[in-house]
């Protein structure tokens, strides 16, 4: 690829043209020994995340070297008591065709305040 057509923004930021293609050679490098590995690229050169866009005829690589711009964990699911987590441990095994016992109630107590 054509080194006029690379180009790196780091924190919204684009690089000057010889660092951009300093750090697309090292990220190219990267990828041709570790395959699809773009997160062990962010890590190894001390970045919070990594990716490639294309702009305007142009390949760019965005750089964030800030962990707040990380996309937000997705959603999880509201957990059990501690209580329902250890009755589901000490549970037996369920056979073959066997029903699935009913959950244990849950008792929410909010707080006046």
């Amino acid at each position: 690829m054509d080194d006029a057509r690379l180009a790196v923004v780091r924190d919204g930021i684009s690089l000057p043209e010889d660092q951009a293609k300093a750090l697309w050679r090292a990220f190219s490098e990267h990828m041709e020994q570790n395959p699809h590995d773009v997160d062990g690229f962010a890590r190894s050169h001390g970045f919070a995340r990594v990716r490639t866009e294309h702009r305007r005829g142009r390949a760019v690589l965005l750089v964030s070297s800030r962990a707040a711009s990380l996309p937000p964990p997705p959603a999880s699911r509201p957990r059990a008591t501690a209580q329902a987590d250890a009755k589901k441990k000490a549970a037996p095994p369920k056979k073959a065709g066997q029903k699935r016992a009913p959950a244990p109630a849950v008792t929410v107590i909010k707080r006046r305040g």
